[in-house]
């Protein structure tokens, strides 16, 4: 989308350039409109039944608005019967044909009625008003930059900054929060002067104006009170069958990403029975020579319960760093996953079975992010001698140190402390990362201890750090032509899970506890009780192993780029450290992140 605010038409080149850097995202071509002072574009992928043989940019007979979308409605009777539009006549509608309809009658307090992932644009011709918004929890992205007279916006930022023809530079405040493991929170690119548009919000621009404000905001304060065990559970299961249902609906039968964990287990328990008699196909990682990687007793569990289509990839040779200079590039952002070839195998398998979209059970960790709560809520709740039994219980199995080391002890002193005057004052500052050199450190300055307490241990169940996450993604499932769909990050999901009492999350040494009540009967025991998720440390340390000769060049190199941001002493003793399940956290990534960020800084394909 281009816009140019002062009196002169769009310049073509200009949408030609962005067009050109989108062309992975469509599969089924693409269509542009010029229109004066606007000009847009759209990379098609037709993924749904009804948008099938659209032509976007779309406009309908009747009404002055255009619209470009990415994404995918939800909530599709519901927003019928809000519009009273017949079933038989909103079967003939496409998602952007509804939000259209939508945007018609609700103007920009449309968005506030939308569930599902989205990003878009609608020209509004009657008021000259390009209106630009992402959905509540950004798993589609829209990206801006200001050029002189003329507004550019895309789906990517290496899009956004290709319309310039001067040269790109990157952000240093951006890169530090790279390495730190955070999204900026004004939503800075690495590119200079290229920004995000941030989750549930809603941007206006006219030709002498912007304004931008948000649509939605998660409530971290409401707790549910007085359900039983059975009565959340029971909720759990409706909401997330119904995420899982509406991301089956496809032009093509959906598939699986399934590992041996509970969430991707318990999205197949759900899918098969709904597809059925069609037989779910998922797709998963086996080790062979690693053992302590393999997950396939209960992937196989899951495949005799509901008699699944389950594609089985060895994997023992896909350790981190292999090749690394033959890896897929991402001109948006340096390569964040260390285990990129695993999916790379997994998506070029799923495009030679002929599916176009992907399930997954990501983010399903997040939901229960706030666990350590568990103590406090159960206080709360007046069920102190219940509270003082599992301490006791604890305490037995993990000793003072042990207990105190998980924090929910801390937890518990700090939520008596914010009931006291002054008490949110005593919140300790959040350090930054120890590898960070001072100048990454101080484009951080403003990490501190102002986070609304009650947000912070659920923060990032709804936060930018998993909204990136998920939107990475997108560019390495499209240069295989396939939709990656997430039914944890389902804001109806996400709104009802941020109410539940943190002894739903967390209870005698089992996490995800309203999940396994919800499977009980679908999911395999084996699955439901499981205590321990399977580490990939082993392969990890395979890497380190066989690439330590490409590893140590980039490590020594005093000109590397990275040494702006990293403490190169702190990097030097611990980047060939071999890794336990134990050690496994964030510090283990900061070397990948020099590795990453070096191949991305020297690609040719930054520069225009």
């Amino acid at each position: 989308m281009i816009h140019e605010r002062s009196n002169t038409p769009v310049e073509p080149g200009v949408l030609e350039r962005v067009m050109a850097r989108l062309s992975h995202r469509g599969p089924d071509g693409n269509d542009v409109r010029l229109a004066g002072q606007f000009a847009l574009g759209h990379w098609h992928f037709w993924t749904t039944p009804e948008e099938v043989g659209e032509r976007q940019p779309l406009a309908l007979d009747g009404l002055p608005f255009k619209i470009v979308l990415d994404g995918r409605l939800d909530n599709r009777a519901q927003l019928l019967e809000q519009l009273k539009i017949a079933p038989t006549d909103g079967r003939q509608l496409s998602d952007a044909a509804l939000m259209l309809h939508a945007y018609d009658r609700w103007g920009e307090r449309c968005f506030e009625h939308f569930i599902g992932e989205f990003a878009l644009v609608i020209l509004d011709e009657r008021r000259s008003e390009l209106i630009c918004a992402r959905d509540a929890l950004g798993d589609r992205t829209l990206f801006y930059a200001f050029y002189g007279t003329h507004l550019v916006i895309a789906s990517e930022p290496w899009a956004v900054a290709g319309a310039d023809s001067s040269e790109v530079r990157p952000s240093e405040r951006a890169t530090a929060h790279y390495f730190a493991l955070k999204a900026p929170e004004d939503g800075q690119t690495l590119f200079e002067n290229v920004y995000e548009l941030l989750p549930a919000q809603v941007m206006v621009v006219t030709v002498s104006a912007r304004r931008t404000w948000r649509y939605w905001q998660p409530d971290f304060s409401a707790r549910l009170r007085g359900w039983s065990n059975e009565e959340y559970a029971q909720q759990f299961r409706l909401l997330l069958e119904e995420s899982v249902r509406c991301r089956l609906r496809s032009t093509t039968p959906s598939g699986l990403l399934m590992s041996g964990g509970l969430d991707s287990t318990s999205v197949a328990c759900l899918a098969a029975p709904m597809l059925a008699p069609l037989a779910l196909t998922t797709i998963s990682y086996v080790f062979d020579e690693l053992t302590e990687c393999d997950e396939r007793q209960y992937i196989e569990a899951v495949k005799a319960r509901w008699g699944i289509n389950s594609i089985q990839i060895p994997c023992d040779d896909l350790w981190p760093f292999k090749n690394r200079a033959d890896w897929p590039f991402n001109p948006n952002y340096p390569e964040g996953n260390l285990y990129r070839l695993l999916k790379e195998r997994a998506y070029h398998r799923a495009q030679s079975e002929g599916l176009r979209v992907l399930l997954t059970g990501g983010f399903g960790d997040h939901l229960y992010s706030g666990a350590e709560d568990w103590l406090a809520d159960l206080i709360a709740e007046g069920r102190v001698g219940e509270a003082r039994r599992e301490v006791s219980l604890y305490l037995r199995y993990a000793g003072l140190r042990g207990t105190w080391g998980v924090g929910f002890l801390q937890r518990t002193a700090q939520r008596m402390l914010n009931n006291i005057p002054g008490g949110r004052r005593l919140h300790r500052q959040r350090r930054v990362p120890a590898w960070l050199s001072p100048l990454a450190a101080g484009y951080l300055s403003s990490i501190d201890g102002s986070l609304d307490p009650a947000a912070e241990p659920r923060s990032d169940l709804t936060g930018l750090e998993a909204a990136q996450s998920s939107t990475i993604e997108i560019f390495n499932a499209n240069r295989h032509a396939l939709e990656l769909r997430h039914p944890y990050r389902d804001r109806r999901l996400v709104e009802f899970v941020l109410t539940l009492p943190a002894y739903q999350l967390y209870y005698r040494g089992y996490y995800k506890r309203v999940l396994r009540a919800a499977m009980r009967g679908s999911l395999p025991e084996i699955i439901r009780g499981r205590r321990q998720p399977t580490s990939l440390a082993s392969l990890y340390s395979r890497g380190i192993e066989r690439e330590k000769v490409a590893l140590q060049a980039c490590f020594l190199n005093p000109e590397s780029g990275w040494r702006k941001f990293v403490k190169g002493d702190w990097i030097s003793k611990r980047w060939n450290v071999p890794l336990t399940p134990a050690q496994d956290g964030p510090e283990v990534l900061a070397p990948w992140l020099c590795i990453s960020y070096e191949a991305w800084r020297q690609s040719s394909s930054l520069s225009n």
